[in-house]
């Protein structure tokens, strides 16, 4: 018996992809972060309203493999949940475990994270 190449966890998200899509309308300024590109097999663009300094809304786009989006919508949650009393995180090693992505995937994981601290350091010079 073969282990299926997507766990669960990728397979849930991918067929939901929570947060898909642009942030909706609302206060604050847009801040952008994106990485990588189609070309290279991942690319991911998380756009996010900032409000006195804070994420108030957060998208993402990203084109890739099922591993590559479900890691999108995991970060992009933790980069909003961060906001109400942590710091802000997008690792590709936390995203790796919690997605159970196998090490020749990890690339595309290194990807989201390099989204995600973009957006974070734009989000904090848009306050």
């Amino acid at each position: 018996m073969t282990t299926p190449p997507y766990s669960e966890r990728v397979l849930e998200l991918f067929r939901a992809l929570p947060g898909a899509g642009a942030p909706g309308a609302g206060p604050g300024r847009l801040a952008v972060g994106e990485a990588g590109s189609p070309e290279r097999g991942a690319w991911v663009r998380f756009e996010a309203r900032v409000d006195s300094g804070r994420i108030v809304d957060c998208g993402f786009r990203a084109w890739g493999c099922p591993h590559t989006l479900a890691a999108a919508a995991v970060a992009r949650t933790w980069m909003l949940a961060s906001q109400e009393g942590g710091s802000p995180q997008c690792e590709a090693a936390r995203l790796a475990r919690e997605l159970d992505v196998p090490a020749a995937k990890m690339g595309r994981m290194l990807v989201v994270e390099d989204a995600g601290k973009a957006l974070l350091a734009e989000a904090a010079r848009v306050q």
